[in-house]
């Protein structure tokens, strides 16, 4: 429920502003997507950011009810804490049967599985720990390469070339190649 241009919810500084869309302008975004739908399995799930903001439980409260009734399948619960107070008192004051609520603890990770799971949270997005994870992997492979003028002590540390064959799908480019290259 940001305006646009959204900046990213977990930037830190007293320069960072997380402005968010008038209550009834968000609501009527939820509404034509909900309007528009084509596929009975697509779903609107209506990201909620006043935790970002800096507003409070009752605005969150407010923002999330009024996007549910707008016809939201799912609300996204959002915070940049480093503990999951906010989630935890939001998860505590929903009313569940309006809809299943999201949440992402990129930032409220030591929170156990199973507190997420007592509050009754529908879904957990692990956000960016694998693209986190590959730049670290990245950045040390580089440095070690840097350092080293060579592959050799990293060649057994990395994905074989046949795994990325795999993922981009190269068996389909194959059967794509012997059906369209003349």
């Amino acid at each position: 429920d940001k305006l646009f241009p959204k900046t990213n919810s977990l930037l830190e500084g007293d320069d960072i502003r997380q402005p968010l869309a008038p209550i009834a302008e968000f609501c009527g975004k939820i509404d034509a997507c909900k309007q528009s739908q084509t596929d009975p399995a697509f779903q609107v799930v209506a990201r909620v950011e006043a935790f970002i903001a800096g507003w409070g439980l009752d605005a969150v409260l407010e923002r999330s009810h009024a996007y549910a009734d707008a016809g939201a399948d799912a609300i996204l619960m959002h915070s940049k804490r480093g503990d999951s107070s906010e989630i935890e008192s939001f998860m505590n004051a929903w009313d569940h049967s309006k809809a299943p609520v999201v949440i992402v603890p990129t930032k409220y990770y030591t929170t156990p599985t199973d507190d997420i799971r007592k509050w009754g949270t529908s879904m957990v997005i692990w956000a960016n720990h694998n693209m986190r994870a590959a730049v670290s992997a990245m950045q040390h492979t580089s440095n070690t390469i840097y350092a080293e003028e060579s592959l050799v002590s990293i060649e057994g540390n990395v994905a074989p070339v046949k795994e990325i064959f795999r993922i981009q799908g190269e068996d389909e480019l194959r059967v794509a190649e012997k059906k369209w290259l003349r």
